[in-house]
C-alpha cells in the first residue's frame, strides 16, 4: 500500500489528480525478488490546478471507490478523489471484501 499511496502522492505533487483509482489499475510486477507497482490508466487524469480548460465532469472514478462528492454529482472536487479511493482499498484489503459494494448508482 506504500508505494500506491507513494504513486498517488506524485502525481497530486505535480498537480494532477487520476480520478480512477481502483485495484485493477495497479499493476503488480515481480523483477530480482523484489514487487515493483506501477499506476496504470491515466485516461481519466486532469490537471487540478488549471482551471481555464472545461469544468471537470463529475461521472468519474469506479463506484465502489466514488468519493461521496462524486457520488452527489459535484463538478467541484479536488485530488481527494484518489485519497478517497485509497482509503477504499485499503479497507478492502483489511476485510476481504469491497467497502461499499453496489450494482448500481443508488446502491
Amino acid at each position: 500500500m506504500f508505494y500506491a499511496i507513494s504513486g498517488v502522492a506524485h502525481m497530486h505533487k505535480n498537480n494532477y489528480m487520476h480520478r480512477d483509482i481502483k485495484p485493477e489499475n495497479f499493476l503488480v510486477s515481480k523483477e530480482n525478488g523484489k514487487y515493483l507497482i506501477k499506476l496504470a490508466d491515466f485516461g481519466q487524469a486532469r490537471n487540478y490546478k488549471e482551471r481555464t480548460a472545461a469544468p471537470l465532469t463529475s461521472y468519474v472514478s469506479t463506484r465502489w471507490y466514488r468519493a461521496p462528492e462524486l457520488v452527489l454529482y459535484s463538478e467541484n472536487y479536488s485530488e481527494k478523489v484518489d485519497v478517497w479511493a485509497l482509503g477504499c482499498i485499503m479497507s478492502e484489503l483489511y476485510l476481504g471484501r469491497g467497502l461499499f459494494p453496489g450494482h448500481s448508482e443508488m446502491d
